[in-house]
């Protein structure tokens, strides 16, 4: 795998986050009006993920890391490889985020502990977005 190829899959999982979480929106609208803001809000942060990893794309701020050395070991990485239907319900809408959240966890866990500085911050710091969205909708799932 190339290192293009990874941050686009990245990327798109991403999007894929974003994407989940405004059918989410849509989902609570009807469902459970007190759920939209927080729907809402982890829209925004997949969104932010994911320029995040747009613009290391663009400026390949990731060549000449020690991630190339790494690339074959990251491509098996669950989070690359999540294709899931949408779901049909909110239910099953929270279920899926779960389980995204926690591969996208390990995944950057995993990115921190390879790269150094300031890129291994972010690393570090979006992975801890993603735990705290996991648990989020770990309450949500149990409130239903």
């Amino acid at each position: 795998m190339k290192l293009e190829e990874l941050l686009k899959g990245v990327i798109r999982q991403e999007n894929e986050a974003y994407n989940l979480y405004k059918l989410g929106e849509a989902f609570a609208t009807y469902e459970r009006p007190e759920l939209v803001e927080v729907f809402r809000i982890l829209a925004e942060e997949e969104l932010r993920h994911r320029k995040t990893f747009e613009g290391l794309l663009k400026e390949k701020s990731l060549e000449g890391t020690r991630v190339i050395d790494y690339l074959e070991a990251l491509s098996l990485e669950p989070m690359l490889e999540d294709e899931r239907p949408e779901p049909s319900s909110l239910e099953e809408l929270v279920e899926d985020a779960i389980i995204r959240e926690k591969h996208a966890y390990e995944f950057y866990l995993k990115l921190s502990e390879i790269l150094g500085g300031s890129l291994a911050q972010i690393m570090r710091m979006m992975a801890g977005e993603e735990l705290k969205h996991a648990y989020r909708m770990r309450l949500v799932y149990e409130g239903l």
